[in-house]
């Protein structure tokens, strides 16, 4: 019975895809000026490498790791900052998002394997140093593939520790399960991910990001309802190696202003009344407003 209850409800997590809600606003390369070269890599895998005017480096890339959802589009105006320090941006949707391939995302470590193959793809294309930053289940994503391949640095903001964790922790933020029978499926969930993966399949982000040398910012918010500050990367990783930057009272974008914050929140709302004629009116500039203090953090790290 809780192995059927684990297994149905990865498949409501992971079961279906992620593509561009058509209520919402979302911006693209034009709205920042920036150039977008399509790429495609193995097995379906579709992205673009951006770029703006003043790109000051041909040996140096930021592979940008989306989090859940329908793909690098949602963070166009984090590729758009880093394009403006010069710096080419490949951001590569994983499986079953956006503008690639596949009926459904799979699972966690699909992620993983997208910025392996997107870290394989940019050495093809002779970049030298490569920097990943990623987002949420891109900041898992990031963390783990750095245990798989040399990268210069990663950036992990809001990062989940175990997918099984996240299971747990999402069933009971959502209220789908009280917290005593999530956390009595927690080993099942890590039979359906080794199912689907073998033992990569719960591979621990922490763990991950302590046992290689790879300077490693972890960026985490106080106030993160998402993914909870105890028990994630930012909480469990050690090493002299990684640095932590604990943003106070934000929640699970600590990369945008506590104003913006807040209106991604009232958005949420707005979609829980079903409330489509507000949401044509909504601030979706606003609700993307960069948190200037954070964003240089992660800009210092990287060039630093």
């Amino acid at each position: 019975m809780f192995f059927t209850l684990a297994f149905l409800s990865d498949r409501f997590a992971f079961g279906k895809r992620e593509d561009k809600n058509p209520l919402l606003k979302y911006f693209t390369g034009d709205d920042f000026s920036l150039s977008a070269e399509p790429v495609s890599l193995k097995e379906g895998l579709r992205g673009f490498i951006y770029r703006n005017a003043c790109v000051s480096t041909q040996k140096e890339l930021i592979i940008f790791c989306h989090g859940m959802g329908p793909g690098h589009i949602a963070y166009t105006t984090e590729i758009a900052y880093f394009c403006g320090f010069g710096y080419p941006v490949l951001a590569v949707d994983s499986r079953g998002c956006g503008l690639s391939d596949g009926k459904s995302l799979k699972g966690m470590y699909s992620g993983v394997q997208t910025v392996i193959g997107a870290i394989d793809f940019a050495k093809g294309l002779g970049y030298e140093i490569i920097y990943l930053v990623g987002h949420s289940w891109g900041a898992y994503s990031a963390l783990c593939a750095s245990a798989k391949r040399k990268v210069s640095k990663v950036v992990a903001i809001s990062a989940p520790l175990t997918p099984s964790k996240t299971m747990c922790d999402g069933a009971v933020n959502m209220r789908i399960l009280p917290r005593p029978i999530a956390v009595m499926l927690r080993p099942f969930w890590r039979i359906v991910n080794f199912i689907k993966y073998g033992a990569k399949g719960n591979s621990n982000a922490a763990k991950c990001a302590g046992k290689n040398s790879t300077p490693t910012l972890l960026i985490h918010g106080d106030n993160d309802c998402v993914v909870s500050l105890k028990g994630s990367p930012a909480d469990k990783a050690h090493g002299s190696h990684i640095t932590k930057f604990i943003a106070e009272g934000k929640g699970h974008n600590p990369y945008n202003t506590h104003r913006a914050e807040a209106l991604l929140a009232e958005l949420t709302a707005k979609f829980k009344r079903r409330d489509t004629e507000d949401i044509a009116q909504f601030d979706f500039k606003g609700a993307t407003e960069e948190d200037e203090a954070i964003m240089q953090i992660i800009i210092n790290f990287i060039t630093g």
